[in-house]
């Protein structure tokens, strides 16, 4: 982050403050974390569930805060505090007046699946000839993107936001702060259908970054979602479309496939792209990538070395070959979409025997039931051997699978029937929603198998 004047803070998430003098100061960085307060960063005291920042205000000014952020009603004789109405609200307005101090290209990332894969593929593809800041891990919400923001500096060229929401106007709020002048929808599905009447009223939530782009207005959609049309017709400017159905834009098609990588190359062009993920709808990401490189000139042999260069991260498809059994991370979060991806990768390996470990799928819902079952019958037409299901509602799933199926309500009881079934040579889906932490599961297994 480059310096700012606590002058230009106020003027921009409108706060008062007790003494004038503290706005001659500059801030060299914004934290909402007060264990993490560096000397000269801005403390904004947020107000969570299960916290109130204002609670440690004097500890973070204490420990080098230039100044302080706090609700009007705050009470301190310090003037190093900024009052002002909504302390969330000012962390975006703050963001926002920060992103127009720079000439930057923006891109916002959103959709049901594959926002941070997207992201890194698109950030990894453009850093071969631009400088590029943006979303680190997933921090895609209204404290996130914010805090992403204040990575640009005066050498940033791009930035590229995730956005994520789970309810109605999110989009729009993070879209208006972050102002980008490219859009992308990744795809549209099921994922927290919990929060919304149908799956449409997803896609209209989606749309509304289409309507926070500035300048250029570019999008990236994708043209094998049912939706294209809906966001094609939304879009006011020039789109660009991927997929692997006849008519994309960008289409790509699968030339080769490993239980670890695959390879894949674009409709008329001569290029071959490989790729070290064992799940080929990553080929997703890749094309949109392909979309932003073509559009500011990386060329096809420096995408072929980046793409290669990419590597799954842990819960995100990190394959672990231990030399008794192979272990497929994908335990990050599940929704019906990816996890049926999931299984028809696995279904498609040529592993000795195939076991797949499915946790609940979350925020579904009154359709909760329904998208388990309708997985469950999708496993039946799949050459897996094993569902093992974990949790409650990931029964239902099980029970019309049709496969030999074990069900389990203790993470523990689990992991011991594991133990003493698993065959040397077998391979292990391991996928869930987050708050089923799937990923204890991932680490019992490399800790008893290596790897």
């Amino acid at each position: 982050m480059e310096a700012v004047s606590l002058e230009n803070i106020a003027r921009w998430c409108r706060g008062t403050v007790a003494g004038k003098t503290i706005l001659q100061r500059y801030c060299y960085g914004i934290s909402t974390d007060s264990r993490r307060i560096k000397n000269g960063d801005l403390f904004i005291a947020l107000k969570g569930d299960k916290f109130d920042g204002t609670t440690f205000v004097k500890s973070a000014l204490k420990d080098g805060a230039v100044a302080a952020i706090t609700p009007k009603n705050f009470q301190s004789n310090s003037k190093k505090i900024i009052r002002v109405k909504d302390t969330l609200k000012a962390l975006g307005d703050i963001a926002n007046g920060y992103r127009k101090e720079f000439d930057v290209y923006v891109i916002g990332i959103t959709g049901s699946d594959g926002k941070t894969t997207t992201k890194e593929f698109i950030k990894k593809t453009l850093a071969v000839r631009y400088n590029i800041s943006g979303t680190e891990g997933n921090f895609n919400n209204a404290i996130g993107l914010p805090l992403s923001i204040f990575t640009i500096d005066r050498k940033t060229n791009f930035c590229i936001l995730e956005m994520g929401m789970n309810r109605k106007g999110e989009i729009r709020y993070l879209g208006k702060i972050a102002e980008p002048q490219a859009g992308v929808i990744t795809t549209v599905g099921p994922a927290h259908i919990g929060f919304f009447k149908n799956i449409s009223e997803i896609a209209e939530a989606k749309s509304e970054l289409i309507e926070t782009l500035k300048g250029e207005k570019f999008c990236m959609l994708n043209y094998d979602n049912k939706f294209f049309p809906f966001f094609r017709k939304k879009a006011k400017k020039e789109v660009l479309s991927f997929g692997m159905k006849k008519g994309a834009d960008i289409r790509g098609y699968i030339v080769d496939e490993a239980n670890d990588f695959f390879t894949f190359m674009i409709e008329g062009e001569t290029a071959l792209f490989r790729i070290n993920f064992w799940n080929t709808s990553i080929i997703y990401p890749a094309l949109i990538a392909i979309g932003f490189g073509k559009k500011f000139g990386i060329k096809d042999k420096e995408m072929e070395e980046v793409f290669e260069g990419i590597q799954p991260l842990p819960g995100r498809g990190k394959v672990y070959h231990t030399g008794w059994i192979t272990v497929i991370d994908e335990t990050y979060n599940c929704n019906p979409n990816s996890l049926k991806a999931s299984l028809y990768n696995l279904h498609r390996k040529s592993f000795s025997r195939k076991i797949a470990i499915i946790g609940d799928m979350a925020e579904l819902g009154r359709l909760s039931s329904f998208y388990h079952r309708k997985t469950g019958t999708f496993i039946k037409k799949l050459n897996i051997d094993i569902i093992i299901t974990f949790g409650d509602k990931s029964k239902e799933m099980g029970k019309v699978s049709g496969k030999n199926w074990k069900h389990f309500e203790d993470m523990d009881m689990l992991n011991r029937h594991l133990s003493t079934n698993i065959k040397k040579g077998d391979a292990l889906l391991i996928k869930g929603s987050r708050i089923m932490n799937m990923e204890k599961i991932r680490d019992y297994l490399l800790e008893r198998y290596g790897g």
